[in-house]
């Protein structure tokens, strides 16, 4: 596929709602006639109005203004040409792997391009400039700062980004972030799910994480505990009952 062709379909497939103001203002400073400089992946003689068109695109995928990759004179023109700052030379990496994994995806299933559904930036970052899933991003500080930091950035980003694609407030997102803590980080498992019971209170799933890893510490009472509470709202609940015979059966 050519590669013109590839980044038209990008800025055409890419939704273009709630652009970033300030990309646009910043945009809004250069020669509105002058030739882009300095182009390495994208084609060398597209316009300014066809580079801008993709750069809008960006901002909206990352959730950052043009500042994120491009520098910004106090008191001067952007200089978007200036490959000073790293995030101008990661984002061309990106697209090229973007460019080649679509390219690999038509090879791979064999059908039209156009049938394939491609991948651009919004599909990992999702309105955020680092994309990493909640859990990732609360276990490093919790383990970096504690839980009562970690809980703080929670309320943050959740007042920020709730409603939007970035990421999962819903339980089942503080449920992925206190499984991989269980076995060696077993009390900020603990923390992270009793948070989670204040938000979904009547979370079964939850209940039956918390015996995971009650069970963990030899708290086998608290354990039979959450199982009952799970069973109480889940009755059917197979994985819950079957555990909650099993730990009775033990004692």
């Amino acid at each position: 596929m050519a590669r013109s062709t590839f980044f038209v379909r990008l800025s055409n497939g890419l939704s273009a709602i709630g652009l970033i103001c300030a990309a646009t203002s910043a945009l809004a400073q250069a020669p509105a006639q002058e030739a882009p400089k300095n182009l390495q992946v994208l084609p060398k003689d597209w316009t300014r109005p066809q580079v801008v068109a993709v750069m809008q695109n960006f901002n909206a995928a990352l959730g950052v203004g043009c500042d994120h990759c491009h520098v910004m004179p106090q008191g001067a023109p952007p200089d978007f040409a200036s490959d000073d700052k790293a995030e101008k030379n990661a984002a061309r990496e990106m697209m090229k792997i973007t460019q080649a994994t679509n390219t690999s995806l038509v090879e791979a299933f064999g059908r039209p391009a156009a049938e394939i559904t491609r991948i651009g930036c919004i599909t990992c970052h999702r309105g955020v400039a680092i994309p990493k899933q909640i859990g990732e991003i609360l276990a490093a500080t919790s383990a970096d700062k504690g839980f009562d930091a970690a809980r703080t950035q929670y309320n943050e980003l959740k007042t920020r980004y709730y409603g939007a694609q970035a990421y999962d407030f819903s339980e089942s997102g503080l449920i992925a972030t206190a499984q991989p803590l269980t076995q060696n980080r077993t009390d900020e498992a603990i923390r992270f799910l009793n948070m989670n019971l204040e938000l979904f209170p009547r979370s079964a799933r939850t209940y039956v994480a918390l015996a995971g890893a009650q069970q963990v510490k030899n708290d086998r009472a608290g354990a039979i505990a959450s199982l009952e509470k799970a069973l109480e709202i889940e009755p059917n609940n197979a994985a819950a009952k079957r555990t909650l015979d099993q730990l009775r059966a033990a004692q």
